[in-house]
């Protein structure tokens, strides 16, 4: 929590120019400490200043920002508090206070510290940052539709703001908007690279395509499936590769997910499971169902185990080996698929019997009319 609101401030700082605010005043040392994170130098440097100028609104948001950065956050909070108890137009230090009281879970008195911020004179970039703290403080609230419209705001205002389009795609999520949510995500992940932008774009994404059907569906999958592979390229990683194989395998792209599967060097059940999922969709059943046996030989936990054992009994059902995706099956737990196969099974036997029946009589036929060629008929019986 204290890193994601270290980093909303600091966006604060940019969108309000609070730094070079005080870059101006005595306390230079202060800053500059602060530029280079050097945290511990910043809070003697901070606190100094408070001592010395008490009523000073400035002095203390610095104060708060720094404590903030230490993980300090209560005592940040009690900063925050006082800059905007001596200054409460301020929509800087209203911002930095409800971020902070909304991660402290005083959304009610963040609600407020806002209220009297005026936005109609303020450039773009604050403006957005005046809404999107609005925004956060509503959905802590539960109050997802007024999120959405607070964020739609944003957005149109900044359209340049990745933080808009995270608060946006937040909103969308709660209201199980994937699909809106996705796109919302997406921006903001194109704008900042932000990796959980980026992450929670895939997860919004996936869950809309799960859902959706038709064309609707694969657009989904390749969208995702490009987020993914940006993601993946941008972090590096076995995680990101595991990331990008699932978007490609959903949208599917086989050969692509293959390749990232190998990239990521992992030789886990899911990721076998996950290879023989590609060679299924590319029809290669014996490739899918090797690597299928493969996964399961790893001990997977029970859910995977589930889904392995029900795809190769789907693999098996296909190569008409129906005894054994009965027996598949039967480790899934699936009775109804335990029940078919074993009708197919049957069936199959039935129709062996009668093929190898219509085999003989053929054969019969055949011989039957060779012998009659030849001339060949019954002995008459004898004459008397």
């Amino acid at each position: 929590m204290t890193g994601s609101f270290t980093r909303r401030v600091a966006t604060g700082l940019a969108a309000f120019g609070l730094l070079a605010g005080v870059a101006a005043a005595d306390w230079n040392a202060g800053v500059a400490a602060y530029q280079k994170k050097d945290w511990q130098t910043a809070l003697q440097e901070f606190q100094g200043v408070v001592k010395q100028n008490p009523d000073y609104a400035g002095g203390h948001f610095m104060l708060a920002k720094v404590l903030s950065n230490l993980g300090r956050d209560a005592e940040a909070l009690k900063e925050f508090r006082e800059a905007v108890r001596l200054e409460p137009g301020n929509a800087g230090y209203a911002v930095a206070a409800a971020q902070a009281l909304v991660d402290q879970g005083h959304a009610a008195e963040a609600a407020g510290v806002l209220q009297g911020i005026a936005v109609d004179g303020l450039k773009p970039a604050q403006k957005a940052a005046v809404l999107v703290a609005k925004g956060q403080v509503a959905l802590a609230q539960n109050n997802t539709s007024q999120a959405i419209e607070l964020g739609k705001q944003a957005t149109q205002v900044d359209s340049g703001n990745a933080e808009a389009w995270g608060l946006l795609g937040n909103a969308y999520s709660r209201a199980d908007r994937n699909a809106e949510a996705f796109e919302a995500y997406r921006r903001g992940f194109d704008l900042s690279g932000n990796t959980t932008l980026g992450r929670n774009a895939v997860a919004a994404g996936t869950r809309a395509a799960r859902l959706a059907s038709g064309a609707q569906k694969r657009t989904l999958y390749d969208g995702v499936a490009a987020v993914a592979t940006k993601l993946a390229e941008r972090r590096g990683g076995p995680e990101g590769a595991l990331m990008a194989a699932e978007a490609l395998l959903g949208a599917q792209n086989f050969n692509e997910a293959l390749a990232w599967l190998d990239r990521s060097g992992l030789d886990n059940a899911l990721v076998l499971y996950y290879r023989g999922q590609c060679y299924l969709g590319k029809e290669n059943l014996a490739e899918a169902e090797a690597n299928f046996r493969k996964a399961l030989a790893k001990g997977p936990q029970a859910e995977l185990r589930r889904q392995i054992y029900t795809s190769l009994g789907f693999v098996l059902d296909k190569a008409k080996r129906y005894q054994e995706a009965a027996q598949a099956y039967e480790q899934a737990g699936n009775s109804t698929k335990v029940a078919e196969m074993k009708n197919k099974q049957a069936l199959a036997e039935q129709n062996k019997k009668a093929d190898e029946e219509a085999a003989r009589m053929k054969k019969l036929e055949e011989l039957q009319r060779q012998y009659q060629s030849i001339g060949g008929a019954p002995t008459p019986p004898p004459s008397r």
